[in-house]
């Protein structure tokens, strides 16, 4: 069976989550570097942002590196990267509703974007949620038809 368009869609939007996790976590390692080599490198709370900084860096290159191989599987219509996307997507939804809640309190954030950008996030994860779980998208992950 032929691999369906939207697959391809999921799979690049994967991957571009991958991207953003990369790039989180060459952010976080500079962060950590800048402090290891600032004046003030032996306080206490900066030994503390390295090691947030290292820690964070870390956790979104593996998270990357899931999202990597996630995108892989999928465009490979392997089965398990199916439930895998559905289990994520799900999580995702989870996430974006706290988010929207959470972040009411900071200033710096301005409403109507992160409002905006919330929504984008919710119809773009429903979209993706409701495609894996069609049936004829179902039949292409299947071990049979691939």
């Amino acid at each position: 069976m032929k691999r369906p368009t939207g697959v391809t869609i999921i799979a690049v939007l994967t991957f571009f989550g991958a991207a953003i996790l990369a790039l989180g976590s060459i952010a976080l390692f500079f962060v950590a570097i800048m402090e290891m080599t600032g004046r003030d490198a032996g306080d206490p709370v900066s030994r503390a942002i390295v090691g947030m900084g290292v820690a964070g860096g870390f956790s979104l290159f593996v998270l990357a590196g899931v999202g990597g191989c996630l995108a892989i599987g999928v465009l490979k219509l392997q089965e398990w990267a199916r439930v895998v996307s559905i289990a994520s997507i799900v999580a995702a939804i989870g996430c974006t509703i706290l988010s929207l809640f959470a972040f009411r309190g900071f200033v710096v954030i301005p409403v109507v974007p992160s409002i905006l950008c919330h929504l984008l996030v919710m119809a773009t994860t429903v979209w993706m949620l409701g495609y894996l779980l069609r049936l004829r998208v179902k039949q292409a992950f299947s071990p049979v038809s691939a």
